[in-house]
């Protein structure tokens, strides 16, 4: 190709790219529709967070929020999850992607935030916090990665009574932020390659019959105890513990009163 065609076909080729960067531009952008930010992807497509158009509650007054793949050239979209609602649709307070199981593909990573206005018999001091992950199969299609949801689980701070702000469960995971931090950690490394981990306890700790303040027991660990994990979820572990006099004693415990979860 000489000179004068190459030029020509320059010419040409700017305003194409042009006109498909603008409309990237344009599918990433909020409109009146859209609960959350869109996140574009890299292959004209977009995800979106709406209103569902169908009503979950006989009055049809209650629309979920819902996750959808838009395409940018055909305006097309395909739902592939709905949010948790629990008594409210609540919001989306963070989406993003993260590699999280180092396959060299990023998984979709969804905060949904909901205030609970029913009584529960637990005395939160924040918002409820749903982490949702999900794989992305193909460029239309997502899949909710169990695993790792489980994982980051889902929870509120928890108050010790309705009238003390004495915190005695705080959920770890309600930002970006701390979930990137933890999928950078050694600690969550470990857990999602299935290695053997063995933990120590910092300080007393009581054992719980579920990953649930409501479940405690009068079991409990003191500090300098080591305890194999066995499973993690929301900042909690579940573990046994051998004991000489009493045998295996197993349970969940508060992952912030082990090494599993502190820096030193």
């Amino acid at each position: 190709m000489n000179t004068v065609n190459c030029l020509l076909f320059a010419l040409f080729l700017i305003p194409t790219i042009n006109t498909s960067y603008a409309k990237s531009l344009a599918c990433a952008e909020k409109t009146v529709d859209d609960m959350y930010n869109p996140i574009l992807l890299g292959d004209d497509t977009a995800i979106r967070f709406k209103k569902s158009e169908t009503p979950i509650d006989p009055d049809g007054n209650v629309f979920p929020i819902v996750i959808v793949v838009h395409e940018c050239d055909t305006e097309r979209e395909t739902q592939f999850a709905k949010l948790p609602y629990l008594g409210d649709p609540g919001e989306v307070d963070a989406a993003f992607l993260a590699d999280s199981d180092f396959d060299g593909k990023a998984e979709l990573f969804v905060i949904h935030r909901v205030v609970l206005y029913s009584d529960t018999g637990i005395n939160y001091g924040s918002d409820y916090f749903t982490t949702q992950v999900y794989n992305r199969l193909h460029p239309l299609a997502y899949e909710r990665n169990e695993r790792i949801s489980a994982y980051f689980g889902a929870g509120g701070d928890v108050l010790s009574s309705p009238a003390s702000d004495k915190l005695i469960y705080d959920y770890p995971y309600k930002s970006e932020a701390a979930i990137k931090s933890r999928l950078a950690s050694s600690q969550y490394k470990a857990w999602l390659g299935q290695k053997h981990i063995i933990t120590r306890i910092l300080r007393k700790t009581f054992l719980y019959d579920q990953a649930n303040v409501a479940d405690r027991t009068s079991k409990y660990l003191i500090v300098g105890d080591e305890a194999l994990v066995l499973d993690q979820k929301a900042g909690w572990l579940e573990i046994v513990f051998h004991n000489k006099k009493k045998g295996e004693v197993k349970g969940w415990i508060q992952c912030k009163d082990t090494l599993e979860c502190s820096s030193r």
